[in-house]
């Protein structure tokens, strides 16, 4: 969700404002370095 102040936002355990197609190839990067580092 790009609004920051969505009503998602108070009920949700985590949240991401930003493009889908920008914030998902760095999301997997992180994952992917989290799982290597184990």
């Amino acid at each position: 969700n790009k609004n920051e102040t969505a009503p998602i936002f108070e009920v949700a355990s985590y949240g991401i404002t930003g493009d889908l197609f920008k914030v998902t190839p760095m999301l997997i990067e992180s994952i992917k370095a989290l799982k290597a580092s184990k």
